[in-house]
């Protein structure tokens, strides 16, 4: 996003929900800035935190994130919090705004403010000036991603919500392997050419297919190339559907088609999801979702995760 669409504080503010998917509370925002020949500074991608957290993490953001002067060339920082985090949180931003500059980054700007849904007012902390904020919906950036299809939530519960489990689908008959494989893929890629409706049983046979074997699941992410928004919805709802294992690698496909639709937050949100099902079942982490995951905290561009994702489908793999 180009800083021309940040002009004010009041910008930086209602900007954030646009960025990160949700309107964010209790929050640190950093607003990861690079600057272009042609463009001057824009930015680049938007990492949120909890206000409660550790100082430690502060401390350790830009190696956690991967966060260089190659590529991050400023940081704005923005903190969304009720007074009583205050002290904190301008303790973490003190270790924040440092812990970037030793890195080579500068911090433009500190902003605080109480509520991105509502009109309010913004702090800039360090020179003490204040104004008005307006709320996110009123923001372009808000419009922007609206126009791209993409939603932005009210808070980022209720997309975690979104991959919640529901009742599990019922049993299918696994006896004919290759029919199962053949049934499977076809109504899948009927599903993401269409708006037809899907079997009951689709999401225990595709949780079947992909569980244990990368090859296949490889073979539905190339499905989800030419429908990258379908493949995200039908996967969520897929994985929803599922339990253990199965449930954690749909998840794991669910969380790299939201990254092919260049939705992040819900791809990170998915990938933990995955990683938490595994643990909980006591069975094997997706290596996808760690590796997605591991892309995500990395602020890699959505650009060149889709490029890593579809270079992988077009060769056989053997690991998963």
């Amino acid at each position: 996003m180009s800083s021309n669409a940040l002009r004010t504080p009041a910008d930086i503010v209602a900007a954030a929900p646009g960025l990160l998917g949700f309107a964010p509370t209790d929050s640190v925002i950093t607003y990861l800035l690079r600057r272009d020949a042609d463009h001057g500074l824009f930015v680049r991608c938007a990492i949120r935190f909890d206000v409660t957290t550790d100082t430690t993490a502060a401390v350790e953001f830009p190696s956690t994130c991967n966060v260089r002067t190659a590529d991050n060339h400023a940081a704005i920082l923005l903190v969304v919090c009720d007074p009583g985090h205050d002290e904190h949180a301008r303790t973490i931003l003190d270790a924040l705004r440092d812990a970037l500059n030793a890195a080579g980054i500068p911090v433009l700007m500190r902003l605080l403010t109480r509520d991105i849904a509502t009109a309010g007012q913004w702090l800039e902390l360090d020179t003490h000036e204040s104004g008005p904020t307006y709320p996110y919906t009123d923001a372009l950036l808000t419009a922007q991603r609206v126009g791209r299809g993409q939603r932005v939530s009210r808070h980022r519960g209720d997309i975690k919500a979104e991959f919640d489990p529901i009742p599990t689908a019922p049993p299918a008959d696994v006896a004919d392997h290759d029919h199962l494989l053949t049934s499977t893929a076809r109504e899948i890629a009927q599903a993401l050419a269409s708006t037809s409706s899907t079997s009951p049983t689709l999401a225990t046979r595709a949780g079947i297919l992909i569980t244990g074997n990368p090859a296949l699941r490889d073979a539905m992410l190339a499905l989800a190339l030419d429908h990258p928004h379908a493949a995200a919805d039908l996967w969520t709802h897929l994985a929803r559907q599922l339990r253990a294992q199965p449930r954690a690698e749909a998840l794991a496909v669910a969380s790299a088609c939201h990254c092919l639709v260049g939705d992040t937050v819900r791809a990170g949100i998915a990938a933990e999801a995955a990683l938490t099902e595994a643990a909980r079942s006591h069975t094997a982490a997706p290596r996808l979702a760690h590796l997605l995951l591991a892309a995500l905290h990395a602020g890699i561009p959505p650009t060149q995760i889709n490029a890593a994702l579809a270079a992988s489908t077009a060769k056989p793999r053997n690991t998963g």
